[in-house]
């Protein structure tokens, strides 16, 4: 294995070396696609989206969804059992009982066990899952992935019939798993696919999950919820679509450009352009060594991890608790709210997609100063926005909208702040560092609904003024943090040929004692 690997690269170093020859070379390319790596892209972004939106559902459905529906139900499917001659349910009953119950269905604490439940299956798995992903693939991993989130949402409603609420929990549970291979997949596709100069619209664009699926739900839950069909047809609809992209995807990706039988010798060119031959090298082993030490011990990563949770955790807050504040503080109904709560984050995915490309093509700052430009924007112009609209008084529910969507949009500007840094700096090692993003998240997701609801209160707007308060500081600081460390250049540890002088000479990592020197 390791052989046929340097045979690969030493195969792309060629290409590499004989660009100019290549325009000639179309005899066996001519089948083959140009541009195959942005179907690639879009076809991930899709993948990416349908996971997060079968856990943005019940974020929504929470509005409309009741547990009375399962109670009546599972009365009914007792009564079938015992063959009795009436059924107490009728279809108008249900389809009226899903159109106008509201959230109060579910208990203050119920709904925060359903909102943390993803948030503890991705932390249970999460370290399992990315040392899979160095064994098995990505394309294994995440295709497997894709098959659990598809069919654990289409059998919410189901779950949802039962007494209790112990089969949600588990099938949110179950959703938080296959969630956990997000961010690594954002890093992989981004460090294989992506050639240096694109890394910028790359990221941005597969970061940007989370944005396009909250837009997605949040537009089709409001309408859905209050149709005929009612709310469990949001889930089914969530789970067809899954099905749909991850065969789709499955049968477009591969782990390496090299061996897509679609890619020709110019678009492989232009993605390994500028890479080294010991990175190409490193990035082709399937079985990775993973410098842990070293990546911990590098200021930047923290840096990194820092400006990511303080992203993560007012984002988390928005897209969970932004339906319940336009609706309980805003006065929006069920149908309005559902386009108000997605127009900000469908704002953000826009901002998103242009920061990556604009970075990409911004060439008057140093890259460096471009990341602690992009992410001070993120973070920071945020920040001044969510404490306008902390201060809002009640009765203004259409400046309260704009300002959400202000806020909300200007972290669009991550994509092409810690996220850039993190493909910059690590490389080949970019799932790894993006990895731990993805713990970070799924912590945020644990906190969040635990911290919101603690702070909470009766709800009232002072509640909400504090809850925002306290996010927009916590953005600052860990944006400042960041800005601080920030670095483009790749780390020294994306050498192995280093990193194993380094080990050899018995020499430590930690950075105070500098970067080990050049073989």
């Amino acid at each position: 294995m390791a052989k046929s690997d340097e045979q690969n690269v030493i195969m792309m170093g060629a290409i590499n070396q004989n660009a100019n020859d290549l325009s000639g070379t179309t005899s066996n390319s001519s089948s083959r696609i140009r541009g195959i790596r942005y179907i690639i892209l879009v076809s991930t972004l899709l993948c990416l989206a349908s996971i997060m939106s079968n856990i943005v559902t019940f974020n929504f459905t929470v509005l409309c969804i009741s547990p009375q529906y399962g109670k009546e139900l599972s009365h009914a499917n007792q009564a079938n059992d015992q063959r009795c001659t009436r059924v107490t349910l009728d279809e108008s009953n249900y389809r009226e009982s899903a159109r106008n119950a509201s959230h109060e269905g579910y208990s203050k604490d119920d709904r925060t066990i359903i909102f943390s439940s993803t948030a503890v299956g991705a932390l249970l798995t999460v370290i399992f899952v990315t040392q899979a992903l160095q064994y098995f693939g990505l394309r294994i991993i995440f295709f497997v992935s894709g098959m659990l989130t598809a069919i654990t949402t289409m059998l919410v409603p189901l779950a949802v019939a039962q007494n209790g609420i112990v089969y949600f929990v588990i099938l949110r549970v179950c959703q938080g798993i296959s969630f956990t291979i997000c961010m690594p997949t954002t890093g992989a596709v981004t460090s294989t696919w992506a050639s240096l100069k694109q890394n910028g619209l790359f990221i941005s664009t597969l970061s940007s999950f989370s944005q396009l699926a909250a837009v997605f739900t949040m537009a089709t839950s409001g309408k859905l919820c209050t149709s005929s069909f009612g709310w469990p047809a949001v889930y089914y609809l969530h789970a067809g679509i899954s099905f749909i992209a991850f065969a789709v995807w499955v049968l477009l990706y591969r782990n390496q450009p090299a061996e897509h039988p679609l890619v020709n010798e110019i678009e492989l060119e232009e993605i390994n352009r500028g890479r080294s031959t010991a990175t190409m090298l490193s990035a082709a082993k399937k079985h990775q060594k993973i410098p842990y030490l070293a990546i911990l011990a590098t200021p930047a990563i923290w840096g990194i991890w820092a400006a990511a949770i303080g992203d993560l955790m007012t984002l988390q807050l928005i897209h969970t608790f932004s339906p319940q504040y336009i609706r309980e503080i805003l006065g929006y109904s069920v149908e309005h709210t559902g386009f108000s709560a997605a127009l900000p984050v469908l704002v953000q995915f826009l901002f998103k997609i242009f920061a990556g490309y604009s970075s990409d093509k911004l060439h008057i700052l140093s890259e460096t100063a471009k990341l602690r430009l992009y992410n001070s924007i993120a973070l920071g112009i945020s920040a001044f926005f969510l404490i306008i609209l902390a201060f809002l008084p009640q009765g203004y529910p259409l400046t309260g909208v704009i300002l959400l969507t202000l806020a909300t949009s200007m972290y669009g500007f991550n994509g092409a702040g810690f996220n850039k840094c993190a493909t910059l700096v690590s490389r080949q090692y970019s799932a790894f560092v993006l990895g731990h993003i993805q713990i970070l998240w799924c912590i945020a997701m644990l906190l969040s609904p635990i911290l919101v609801n603690a702070l909470i209160g009766e709800g009232t707007i002072y509640d909400w003024r504090f809850i925002f308060l306290l996010h927009a500081f916590f953005s600052l600081i860990t944006n400042v943090y960041f800005c601080f460390v920030a670095a483009s250049d790749a780390a020294w540890w994306t050498d192995d040929e280093r990193v194993k002088a380094c080990m050899r000479s018995g020499d430590s990592f930690w950075w105070w004692k500098g970067e080990p020197q050049k073989i």
